[in-house]
């Protein structure tokens, strides 16, 4: 079990990508604190998850080799639902920015030592009304959501029809594992190598996938559907499953 978590899924999908959720629960005194937190747990959390996935994969693969060394997952993302806070009108504003943002709060030149970046910083983003040019906010209604390229920050409102973090949770689920797959395919072209993939991986699957991911349903909120099209305008993700299904498509007519 994860030291810290008080909860931890392997999500496993069909195209051979596997997905880690890990919950934790934080209470903090300032959002310096909350950044430095999360990039200190994020060399920590990618070593543990390499290491839990390697040990399931022996423990699951009879016919394979054991692995002698963990596993080099690949991308952190982290999604934050603020339930307690004490800002007031655009404070609040400026808050999911930097829950979506915290780089901007801390000094990483030494990933292994990252410290804040300075006395009175967080202080002159609340002053000034911090907002990143590429985060995207969502909303429908009174509950907030900004959505950046590595995070996602959720205020929900109890008295109103709130997205829930599990809604969050599966959409980015879905995100992560198709970013992972699309980059695979992606590498391997840069590699010079022509990619190859199952034929229900192919480049069929990633079409299928771009529409479902693309298209509004019968049923989506207005919530989920600004908050769905904020997720894949972040990630880039349309873009990069055209690119893969084509460089598919050309391997594998």
């Amino acid at each position: 079990m994860h030291r810290t978590a008080q909860g931890s899924t392997v999500h496993v999908y069909a195209c051979g990508i596997a997905v880690v959720h890990l919950v934790e629960h934080q209470r903090v005194n300032s959002l310096t604190e909350l950044a430095v937190w999360r990039y200190r747990s994020y060399l920590r959390d990618r070593a543990w998850v390499g290491h839990r996935v390697a040990r399931l994969l022996e423990q699951h693969s009879s016919n394979e080799p054991p692995i002698e060394h963990s596993l080099e997952p690949e991308y952190v993302l982290s999604a934050y639902e603020l339930r307690e806070h004490s800002w007031t009108g655009a404070g609040l504003d400026t808050a999911l920015q930097l829950l979506t943002t915290p780089s901007v709060l801390v000094n990483r030149q030494d990933p292994e030592h990252v410290v804040p970046l300075g006395v009175g910083v967080e202080d002159a983003k609340f002053r000034d009304g911090w907002e990143h040019p590429e985060a995207v906010q969502f909303g429908g209604g009174v509950s907030r959501g900004v959505v950046g390229w590595s995070g996602v920050a959720y205020h929900p409102q109890p008295d109103e029809r709130a997205l829930t973090m599990s809604q969050i949770v599966d959409l980015e689920l879905d995100t992560q594992a198709l970013w992972g797959l699309s980059t695979h395919i992606l590498h391997m072209i840069e590699d010079g190598r022509d990619p190859v993939m199952p034929a229900e991986c192919g480049w069929r699957f990633l079409r299928s996938a771009y529409v479902r991911l693309t298209t509004a349903r019968p049923t989506e909120s207005a919530q989920h559907r600004v908050m769905r099209e904020a997720i894949l305008a972040t990630s880039e993700l349309p873009e990069r499953l055209r690119a893969a299904q084509d460089a598919l498509r050309d391997s594998n007519p």
